[in-house]
């Protein structure tokens, strides 16, 4: 029983992981490019399980890039670019939460920290997610370039405000999702497949600039 769910979990996640578009991956890939060289930030979001994958995207993309291959100095002296959580202090999200509601969470934190030329990037599986789409509103208000990774294949409220969306297609009779999230272990490994691609050709990009 356990070997055949094993091989279900494998053969569904090969076939999503195909089904990515290459065009998507690559601008994605190009903003990142883009970013480091103009010295942006890139600020991430996310709810609950995607947080984690917005907290592997930052440290992978301020560490990895500037680090030497056994990771004891740096093997650049690095420029201003940097990438930020607005998943991580609990003591904002509660105290924006609190006065302001959790739909607020992020746009609260942009506010004062995003500058025009930034990248947003919004991770919801349904694209929908009310307080990343209000962030995503807010950004394009000071010029912030907008990316969001989502499993919705149809329309949703991230199209109406994104320079990019990320699709991650595909469906999952694996046991342990629930709801409409049918493909939801899959797409939280996608996410991580996407930002890795970013994070490897960018420190490529940084090597070969010195």
């Amino acid at each position: 029983m356990s070997h055949s769910l094993i091989d279900l979990y494998k053969s569904e996640s090969a076939s999503v992981v195909t089904s990515l578009d290459n065009n998507e991956i690559n601008a994605f890939l190009n903003m990142v490019l883009d970013a480091y060289e103009k010295e942006s930030k890139i600020f991430a979001c996310g709810n609950g399980g995607n947080v984690a994958s917005v907290g592997n995207l930052v440290v992978d993309l301020n560490m990895h890039p500037f680090v030497s291959d056994d990771k004891s100095s740096r093997n650049t002296s690095r420029n201003k670019f940097c990438s930020i959580s607005l998943c991580q202090c609990p003591a904002t999200i509660t105290g924006i939460s609190n006065d302001l509601g959790f739909e607020h969470i992020f746009t609260e934190q942009l506010r004062y920290q995003g500058s025009k030329g930034d990248i947003l990037l919004g991770i919801t599986g349904s694209g929908n997610s009310k307080n990343v789409i209000n962030a995503l509103k807010f950004a394009k208000t000071v010029g912030m370039k907008c990316i969001v990774i989502t499993r919705s294949t149809g329309h949703c409220l991230a199209d109406d405000v994104c320079d990019l969306v990320v699709r991650v297609r595909g469906e999952s009779t694996f046991p342990g999702q629930t709801g409409k999230n049918n493909n939801n272990f899959h797409f939280e490994d996608c996410i991580s497949k996407i930002t890795h691609i970013a994070v490897g050709i960018l420190k490529k990009r940084v090597q070969d600039g010195n």
